[in-house]
């Protein structure tokens, strides 16, 4: 998947850890020594993404440092952990500078967090791609001085949702099935993936307090978000 003019100008900026820099031949050969499937998508992780630090502006409290196989692990012959959970592979691909989950991505490319206490995973975009887009929009959006408000609320109503904003704009370089970033030029609102849990939150920016507020009262009015 390509990158967005907005997400690829902000991956252009990132640093990476040149000790997950990889070559091709090298990771393959590594995988086969340890007899793991040579998935597309892990491959692709890999040779373009792990030791990319994401960040957002003004916000080191949302560093996510990716990360998969590294040169030592190479070198001394490491074994990488991974699962297997519906007959599905997942690895560990990254930490977030504050939240305390276990990040995978799926042999289909997905990310997702990872439960240890039942062994379940929770999908919160459909590529790492997307998830740089998400970065890279939050990063864009902090950049134009908007007021973030500080809550996140459970979304009940879908469809009264959708059609309270069906005339924002959509972002659909930053959107998949778990992620939707709309925008009616002065609000911006996320609906995105809890990451415990297979259900929806609301997150919004304004021009300021009182614009998020009053936005917000409706929605708690007409029973949209909790």
């Amino acid at each position: 998947m390509k990158l967005s003019n907005n997400a690829d100008r902000y991956f252009s900026k990132l640093k990476r850890n040149e000790e997950f820099v990889i070559n091709a031949d090298d990771l393959i050969k590594y995988f086969e020594v340890h007899n793991i499937p040579k998935f597309e998508k892990i491959i692709e992780f890999q040779l373009k993404f792990s030791g990319i630090e994401l960040k957002i502006e003004n916000d080191e409290s949302s560093n996510f440092n990716a990360f998969l196989v590294s040169k030592t692990d190479i070198k001394n012959n490491n074994e990488i952990e991974y699962l297997i959970i519906d007959n599905t592979y997942y690895f560990f691909c990254g930490d977030h500078q504050t939240a305390q989950f276990w990040f995978v991505i799926s042999d289909k490319g997905e990310i997702c967090t990872y439960n240890n206490n039942n062994e379940t995973v929770n999908i919160l975009y459909t590529s790492f791609e997307k998830f740089i887009e998400n970065y890279a929009f939050i990063d864009l959006v902090k950049q134009n001085k908007k007021y973030e408000h500080p809550g996140y609320y459970n979304l009940l109503d879908f469809t009264r949702f959708d059609e309270l904003v069906k005339s924002f704009t959509i972002y659909d370089s930053s959107n998949d099935k778990f992620n939707k970033w709309i925008s009616n030029g002065s609000l911006v609102i996320n609906k995105g993936l809890w990451l415990h849990e297979h259900s929806f939150y609301i997150h919004i920016y304004g021009k300021n307090k009182e614009e998020c507020d009053i936005f917000l009262k409706l929605l708690k009015i007409e029973k949209i978000i909790d």
